[in-house]
């Protein structure tokens, strides 16, 4: 069994759903999409949340969370196609981008 982050890039690489656990121990299911640091330096998923708990109240949208706030990544069977609106190349919001699936029409930010 992979990290938190191996298992989260290896859901990505081939499309599959991932259940990410917090140190809580919060459950949510998610379209993994990238792994990135913020201009402060935080390492951060991106990700589209489909369900499961959300700080914000929000349990389904667009989702960057710390890394560090997850103490499990599972890779769940079932897979999924990206969102048309995923976009890898907003340089302002992701500003080092260390892994990154290919958007829908297949470019990708290296």
């Amino acid at each position: 069994m992979g990290t938190v982050l191996e298992n989260f890039q290896e859901a990505a690489k081939n499309l599959h759903l991932c259940e990410l656990i917090d140190l809580n121990g919060n459950h949510r299911i998610v379209e993994p999409y990238m792994v990135y640091s913020s201009s402060t330096g935080k390492q951060l998923f991106h990700c589209y949340q489909i369900s499961g708990y959300s700080k914000s109240g929000k349990s389904q949208g667009w989702k960057n969370p710390e890394i560090n706030s997850f103490q499990e990544a599972i890779i769940l069977d079932d897979t999924f196609l990206p969102r048309p609106e995923y976009n890898p190349f907003n340089d302002r919001l992701f500003t080092v981008v260390y892994f990154s699936i290919p958007t829908i029409d297949g470019r990708q930010r290296h």
